[in-house]
């Protein structure tokens, strides 16, 4: 019998080349085949010859026909040709037609396993069966389902022409990365073009594979990993006053990888509009911003009707700069512009726009000059939208110099001398500054009032130790301060009538001061050997002080004027009192200081765990007291005891103290007068003022508590642990099933103000409290709820109160949101398409708080 011309090879090599497979095949060819072939290498290569390595393996086997010149590969077959990579569980190879043809295999379940997979360069395909043709790179493909951007497409039969094109007969479009999708557009026949887009014929929407009437007579869908121009889908609904509208729709233009721009526009049946204009630019290593404009004209009310009728424009202008730290080491540029007009807020549904009342804006330049000098160059302006005041200050410059040591030497060794230690540097402020109603912002009248000054400051000091434990620290400033107008003031006895002027001119002041302080600081440690309580610490910083200034308010010098009114008063004014930056004050200074800081700590050890390491644990952060004694007045010296002290404790509890106390007496009109209050009512001093404010504000989480239900050792544990009404997402058993992710927080607001009434001769205090809470829940891992609430005790009024639910689909979301009561009462619920790609399939319902006006238009 004749050797057969079938063959198998055995776990075969996992790369095996052609020309070693036709010679393997060659060795059991007849002799005068093998001469033919000898023949054949003589002849020129056909075209349709194979021009690349074949690189091919199968886990069970690889067998060879040699009469009808196929190949087969069984149990997960891998073939690599060229860009192309193709892998199934059975696959033939037909020398002749060059072609490959894949399939998957039935296991003993009835499921098919090793369904293809076929990759040509960037583009990927799941299949049933594939036909390829790898010579002429065309093919047939059944039941493919490929990744085409953010997409997936399902075709049920497949022409590929080559390794860009496609024509699909019956076939669906999903965002849904499952293999039997939750929603699809199908369609009966498209092309495809990889990697730019895909168009189709009538298409129609499916969501569990149940048609709707959602239909088109072509779709189009563009690919691309980059940005790319296209219409902006408007949303559409209805308002209260306003009628129905459509907003949002436009067009969103990609100019090229560095900028774009969106258009945008809103248009409602009362023929109230709005447009915007939003881009955004881009360079690498360099900045990034956006540009955003807005201007829209609302209509309310009946039109006709004067009473209810009105119409207002509003606009908006946003700018964002941001210069990349690594363009300029040594000069910086950034913008932060928020312009809008006062009606703007009336329009916005943004709720964060809600309690906005004042924006504000800035625009600043920062540069090194040299070694030795920092410049600041900004604008700056602040908007209230209630009361419609503008502040600007244009242009605000600040020069300053880095700190100098003019007496160090150059090549120092050792410590240095005390004189080396000795500073210097140089700030200077200029400023221009506008404060008008927006109305009347380009008029005369604010031109006129407009305030603008130099000022500059050389700051002298140096820092020695004395007697090693004390820091002596002196310093002298000379200041200057240039403007261009000041004020006159007079009196006429006779009306009684003040009259102000002001006088333009350049006028400018100078003043200077010397200080002198000492400071120390004091520790002071007990330690205890029994008990979790292991040291008490205590540290003291005290500080005295000097600080002296000529007198400059002198007729010499001019900065000082009087005037005498029918009583008989002498009334003294600066005349650099509506200046931009003031002048030297009145009157000669010698103020002695005395202030002392503590501090104190704890060290304590867990009482049940010897080993652990010992806890730092603060009882008074800051408690400081401070006064002074002025040498150089003739009456009321002392100055009022100021007490602060602030401490946190069990870290979440935040306590704030501050007090001004007052030494001499007060009489009913709240005059001071020269007498200790010591000799008149045998008490040190009388309350000005105080004011203690608590916080508390903590956290809790799932995590709080251990997964076995048993305490942490969080006494809160214990009030959580209570059993209430038994709610099957929430509870296990009556009691509260941590393994739930969830959060909260709360927030207590506490603050006690006392403030004496010279009048009555009394305290009257005042109570502020407050409480806000903040939450969110996870039910399951798709469901989640998150609001947030508070209550002002003193107002007894709910504040501002959201509660928000988000559902998520899989390929689909669902949110709802809701403002409960108040005057922005509101709703908005959304059910939408995840992928960007389809995001304009939605589902919207919303009530703005605008509705709640009571405005109707026609």
């Amino acid at each position: 019998m004749g050797l057969e011309p079938t063959y198998r090879v055995r776990k075969c090599v996992k790369r095996v080349s052609v020309p070693i497979m036709l010679a393997l095949v060659m060795l059991f060819l007849p002799a005068q085949t093998k001469a033919q072939a000898d023949i054949d290498t003589l002849m020129s290569v056909s075209t349709n010859a194979i021009k690349e390595v074949i690189k091919y393996k199968a886990r069970d086997s690889v067998a060879m026909d040699l009469n009808t010149r196929h190949a087969y590969l069984y149990s997960e077959g891998h073939i690599d040709y060229d860009n192309m990579i193709l892998e199934a569980d059975r696959v033939e190879v037909d020398f002749d037609k060059q072609t490959l043809h894949a399939h998957g295999n039935d296991d003993t379940a009835g499921h098919v396993i090793g369904r293809p997979y076929f990759k040509q360069a960037d583009a990927e395909y799941h299949a049933d069966t594939i036909t390829f043709n790898y010579n002429s790179q065309k093919g047939i493909i059944q039941g493919v389902i490929t990744q085409e951007g953010d997409g997936y497409l399902h075709g049920n039969k497949v022409k590929k022409l080559n390794d860009s094109v496609m024509y699909l007969s019956g076939g669906s479009y999903t965002t849904c990365n499952y293999a039997h999708p939750h929603f699809a557009i199908n369609f009966t026949k498209s092309k495809l073009i990889t990697g730019d887009k895909i168009v189709t014929g009538p298409a129609w929407l499916t969501v569990e594979d149940s048609p709707t009437p959602i239909a088109l007579p072509f779709a189009f869908f563009p690919i691309t990993h980059n940005r790319a121009s296209g219409v902006l889908i408007p949303s559409y609904g209805w308002m209260n006053y306003r009628g129905y509208y459509l907003k949002d729709g436009g067009y969103y233009w990609a100019i090229n990888d560095n900028l774009d721009l969106a258009h945008t526009a809103e248009i409602y049946t009362n023929l109230s509009w709005a447009g915007e204009a939003k881009t955004n630019y881009y360079r690498r290593y360099k900045y990034k911003g956006l540009f955003d404009t807005r201007f829209g004209r609302t209509f309310t009310g009946i039109r006709g009707d004067t009473n209810t009728f009105s119409a207002y424009n509003d606009f908006k202008l946003v700018w964002r700069h941001d210069q990349d730290a690594k363009a300029n080491p040594y000069s910086r540029f950034s913008a932060n512009v928020n312009l809008q007009s006062r009606n703007y807020n009336k329009n916005t549904t943004n709720r964060n726009d809600y309690f906005n009342s004042t924006t504000t804006s800035s625009i600043s330049y920062t540069a090194k000059l040299g070694s030795y000098l920092n410049l600041a160059a900004s604008a700056r302006e602040s908007f209230n939208a209630q009361t419609g005041i503008m502040n600007i200050k244009l242009p605000s410059i600040s020069l300053s110099s880095v700190t100098i040591y003019p007496l160090r030497r150059k090549h120092p060794s050792g410590a240095y001398r005390w004189w080396e230690n000795i500073s210097l540097s140089y700030v200077m402020n200029a400023e221009n500054n506008i404060t008008a109603q927006d109305t009347n912002l380009f008029k005369q009248s604010t031109i006129d009032q407009m305030q603008y000054g130099i000022q500059q400051s050389i700051p002298l000091s140096s820092t020695v130790k004395v007697l090693k434990f004390f820091n002596w620290t002196n310093s002298i400033s000379y200041n200057e301060r240039w403007h261009w107008s000041t004020i006159d003031k007079k009196y006429d006895s006779e009306t009684g009538i003040l009259t102000t002027d002001t006088i333009r001119g350049f006028k400018a002041n100078r003043d200077f001061s010397f200080s002198s302080n000492l400071s120390t600081r004091i520790y002071g440690m007990f330690q205890f050997k029994y008990g979790p309580l292991k040291a008490l610490r205590h540290v003291i910083n005290p500080t005295i002080g000097f600080t002296y200034r000529p007198n400059f308010g002198s007729e010499s010098l001019g900065y000082w004027k009087q005037y005498t009114d029918t009583t008989g008063y002498v009334h003294r004014y600066s005349i650099f009192q509506n200046s931009l930056y003031g002048g030297p004050a009145d009157g000669r200074s010698g103020n002695l200081r005395l202030s002392i800081g503590n501090n104190l700590e704890i060290k304590v050890q867990n009482p049940f765990d010897t080993t652990a390491e010992i806890k730092k644990v603060p009882l008074l952060e800051n408690f400081n007291l401070s006064m002074s004694y002025d040498l150089a007045k003739d009456s009321l010296r002392l100055s009022n005891l100021s007490i602060t002290g602030r401490t946190t404790l069990f870290r979440s509890l935040v306590l704030n103290y501050s007090g001004s106390f007052c030494p001499y007496v007060i009489d009913t009109l709240g005059n001071m007068h020269n007498q200790l209050l010591w000799n008149a009512e045998r008490r040190l001093f009388r309350k000005q003022n105080s004011t203690v404010s608590a916080q508390l504000s903590f956290s809790l989480n799932n995590n709080t508590f251990n997964g076995d239900g048993k305490s942490n050792g969080s006494p809160i544990y214990t009030l959580l642990q209570t059993p209430y009404n038994y709610n099957p997402a929430l509870m296990m058993g009556g009691y509260v099933d941590f393994s739930v992710p969830w959060n909260i927080s709360v927030s207590y607001n506490f603050s006690y103000i006392n403030r004496f009434v010279a009048r009555e001769m009394n305290l009257q205090s005042e109570t502020i409290q407050s409480i806000s809470l903040s939450g969110n829940l996870s039910l399951t891992k798709n469901w989640r709820v998150a609001m947030t609430t508070g209550y002002d005790i003193a107002n007894k009024g709910m504040s501002y109160t959201t509660v928000d639910i988000y559902r998520d689909l899989h390929c689909w979301e669902m949110r709802f949101s809701w403002v409960p009561f108040g005057y922005y009462r509101s709703w908005f619920f959304q059910i939408n398409i995840k992928a960007d790609a389809l995001r304009d399939v939605k589902y919207e319902k919303r009530e703005s708080y605008l509705e709640n006006q009571g405005y109707y238009s026609y």
